[in-house]
């Protein structure tokens, strides 16, 4: 109630999204939302076909409509879990992706049943990505015969590579474009990753993790300059910003990580001064593991095959690891 008035499920998820408690990325949606609300139709849930969840004690075998199904699914999934603190701990939840065309199918009612049945949101946040499209901006149908099939992209080009083709230049809400080019370009830097990664542990193959050796202010600068890079990257990730953070550690990796650093080092490596080698050696595997964390949420599988085979004491899996910033 609100002043001793009751709200319909209706007020109250308009209520929630008003009151900021539910936030729409990209913003615009907030205003699709509330018109979708504002025009809201009594809603028959019963369907005559054969696939659905059963109406209790109906003689005629109807099922409920598939969004009053899915509608209840952050919290029905929660309660029904045999671990009895999951619903605690995980509703509501922090972000719910999902694609904008059903922003009124599945998210509204979503809000509204957590609402009615858990008096909270199901999620703080909704990000809503856009429909997949071929190079032509043409929507993706196995009737004009531009299907990409993502699991045959994946045997030839691997997933890291669709992964990224699918987050850089992707903003929220608008349609991707998608072509196999643009798949094959990014599986071209997961080689580079492979091959930049390999050079770091042929030349650290004598290196073992200890006290940090002294550094000269060269190396302090990089240092310097990839923890700003990091923290960079760290803002555009907390702000929904995936496809710039995605550019930002891709141009970082290839043009300042592997063209420069790596290039510079390789003197270094090969002197006869052992200090120098070592702090060498500590630069170039500092920067490859912050690197390899920032690139993991993009490219999971090639990040955790080398982070596994640095040479880095107490290492877990590179998933669950802190991020690189302080």
């Amino acid at each position: 109630t609100a002043q001793g008035k009751k709200l319909s499920l209706r007020d109250l998820a308009v209520k929630s999204v008003k009151d900021k408690k539910v936030v729409f990325i990209p913003k615009r949606f907030e205003k699709v939302f509330l018109h979708w609300m504002k025009n809201l139709r009594d809603w028959n849930i019963s369907r005559q076909i054969t696939w659905g969840i059963p109406i209790p004690g109906d003689k005629e075998g109807q099922v409920f409509d598939t969004w009053f199904s899915s509608g209840q699914w952050p919290f029905a999934t929660l309660r029904a879990s045999h671990k009895k603190n999951d619903f605690n701990k995980f509703y509501p939840t922090d972000v719910m992706e999902t694609g904008w065309d059903i922003l009124f199918f599945w998210v509204a009612r979503m809000i509204m049943f957590g609402l009615y049945v858990t008096k909270e949101i199901p999620f703080k946040y909704v990000y809503l990505h856009g429909l997949v499209r071929d190079k032509d901006r043409q929507k993706m149908s196995k009737s004009k015969g531009n299907v990409i099939d993502p699991l045959g992209v994946v045997d030839i080009y691997g997933a890291d590579a669709l992964r990224m083709a699918l987050v850089v230049g992707n903003t929220p809400g608008n349609d991707p474009v998608i072509y196999e080019e643009k798949i094959k370009g990014y599986r071209n830097f997961a080689t580079k990753i492979w091959n930049a990664s390999r050079f770091v542990l042929m030349n650290t193959q004598d290196y073992t993790p200890g006290k940090t050796p002294p550094l000269g202010a060269k190396d302090k600068q990089i240092l310097k300059d990839f923890t700003k890079t990091a923290e960079e990257i760290t803002l555009l990730m907390d702000s929904f910003k995936f496809y710039r953070a995605s550019e930002k550690i891709y141009s970082y990796f290839w043009h300042t990580f592997c063209d420069k650093i790596i290039e510079n080092q390789k003197t270094r490596l090969n002197g006869a001064d052992k200090k120098e080698r070592r702090a060498s050696q500590y630069l170039l595997l500092t920067i490859l593991a912050g690197s390899l964390k920032l690139l993991h949420p993009f490219m999971p599988f090639v990040t955790e095959e080398i982070y596994q085979n640095l040479p880095i004491k107490e290492k877990k899996l590179l998933l669950i690891e802190d991020w690189p910033i302080v």
